[in-house]
């Protein structure tokens, strides 16, 4: 009696400092097969080398929708995991906007809220939604406006953190001189790019050293460029350099006067052959694709449609490379196709993203018949090569090249337009790749998400049920089995003579 009061005693002081530890510190085992809820190692490094002191003010709405409250609360789990790696002072305050002081506060803070609806009952109501953070690291500030399902919390909180304690930035910067995309044209990269890099614009002509620049970007070139440039370029490869290029090689019009596509050469093309990679003279199509609106007349009355366009593929195969790391799909409008060619190069060929099974080339020029009716016979050419990377081992130069330039020009005006995520991020991975600051690419897609069932037919169905209702008697029936086996097997021992 008295060993089991010991005993007793023991498991509650157990329990007891266990309580205590948990208070200092936060630990989570982590089952999810793509580390979910683990910090990656470049999260782990940057908190742990920071020195400035950490201060968190989490405004949330405190009756939230349950979906929301599931982000809010691994948004503060995270926090937590972050600061029991902290080597220096990291608070989480949170903070309730649920009176006009407190708003108002939140407001002057950058929070902004959303109006969403909610079902209550019987009834549905509109409701302001507060769901921020603003981060004090040292005496820089950082916000946070808004965290929903599409907020990468890892990458955000990371990020914050890189910017308040790397003093060098990897510097970039975009060519000028040949009718290129400019800046202004392409606001969601380049406000991507600015959080972690510094961007300039040059001309090749009067920059003649091009080494302070950790990649170089040629993004949509429309005049040819020089055999000097070329050579600048060639000169910046064997020195080590990288270059982002995103090509409109093939370039299509459509509107009321033409529908037709032909090539545009800037002699880009050469540099790149000569390294091994070849742009064909030819358009993409693919069965996965976007639509386009066409004007269409039944008697006389006109009106317009949506109608499927295989020269604006949708690319979703895309190979196992720390550039293409959770890319889910991205649009590229009117596309050639890429080859490797064999040269007395040393640059390494890997192909990043090629279009689907059903696919095939169209040689230019091309006329776009917007009526016409696609059959399989004009996808026979599958998994054509779209965008590729050429490593040089000897130099550690490399080159990262897709060919449409389009899929990260929002455009400007009347013309701007949101672009799909997964374009931005294919450009953003790449440069950041490029530039030797590869940390942060695989955080960028790594989204705080639930896990549903997936849907499952009726016979699966029927099978998990009675396999669930039976499995458990055939386990209990074979263990009875098993143990009335055993007590006979001893009962016929101790009836035989001389058994101990």
């Amino acid at each position: 009696m008295k060993q089991v009061v010991q005993n007793n005693i023991y498991i509650i002081i157990v329990i007891i400092l266990v309580n205590i530890f948990s208070v200092f510190a936060f630990v989570r085992i982590d089952f999810t097969s793509n580390n979910r809820y683990s910090l990656s190692k470049v999260s782990k490094s940057t908190i742990k080398t920071n020195t400035e002191p950490i201060t968190v003010d989490f405004y949330v709405t405190e009756d939230l929708p349950q979906e929301l409250k599931k982000i809010a609360r691994e948004f503060i789990y995270i926090l937590k995991e972050y600061k029991s790696l902290s080597n220096v002072y990291f608070k989480i305050n949170t903070i309730h906007p649920d009176n006009e002081q407190t708003e108002h506060k939140a407001l002057q803070a950058g929070i902004q809220p959303i109006l969403i609806e909610i079902s209550e009952r019987d009834m549905e109501k509109i409701q302001n939604i507060y769901m921020g953070a603003v981060f004090s690291i040292g005496e820089k500030k950082a916000v946070l406006p808004f965290i929903n399902y599409n907020t990468p919390l890892e990458y955000e909180i990371t990020r914050l953190l890189k910017q308040a304690s790397d003093t060098l930035k990897p510097h970039i910067a975009f060519i000028k001189g040949h009718q290129e995309a400019s800046l202004g044209q392409m606001p969601q990269l380049i406000n991507e790019l600015s959080q972690l890099t510094d961007i300039s614009v040059i001309d090749l002509f009067s920059t003649n050293d091009l080494s302070p620049y950790s990649v170089l970007c040629i993004i949509d070139p429309k005049d040819v460029y020089t055999p000097y440039e070329k050579e600048q370029f060639n000169k910046y490869l064997r020195q080590g350099g990288r270059l982002f290029i995103a090509l409109n090689h093939a370039v299509g019009q459509i509107n009321e006067s033409q529908n037709s596509g032909f090539i545009n050469r800037t002699g880009i093309e050469d540099l790149l052959e000569d390294k091994g990679l070849k742009i064909r003279y030819d358009f993409v199509v693919d069965n996965n694709c976007s639509t386009i609106t066409v004007k269409q007349h039944n008697g006389f009355m006109s009106y317009q449609s949506s109608v499927s366009f295989p020269y604006l593929p949708i690319i979703t195969n895309f190979s196992k490379h720390t550039i293409t790391h959770g890319l889910n799909a991205i649009l590229l409008p009117f596309a050639s196709s890429i080859q490797q060619v064999k040269t007395n190069s040393t640059y390494i060929f890997t192909p990043l993203a090629t279009t689907s099974s059903i696919s095939g080339r169209q040689q230019a020029p091309v006329f776009f018949n917007l009526q016409k009716q696609w059959t399989r016979n004009d996808f026979n050419q599958p998994h054509s090569i779209v965008a590729a990377l050429l490593t040089n081992d000897d130099n550690n130069s490399a080159i990262v090249t897709i060919t449409d330039a389009d899929f990260l020009i929002n455009d400007i005006g009347i013309y701007a337009h949101p672009l799909r995520t997964d374009n931005i991020n294919f450009a953003v991975n790449s440069i950041e790749w490029l530039g030797d600051n590869s940390g942060l690419i695989k955080l960028r897609n790594k989204f705080t998400t639930f896990a549903s069932l997936e849907p499952i037919d009726d016979y699966t169905k029927s099978f998990l049920k009675y396999f669930n209702f039976l499995l458990p008697l055939l386990i209990t029936l074979i263990a009875a089995a098993i143990r009335f086996h055993t007590k006979r097997i001893k009962r016929i021992n101790r009836s035989r003579p001389g058994y101990i």
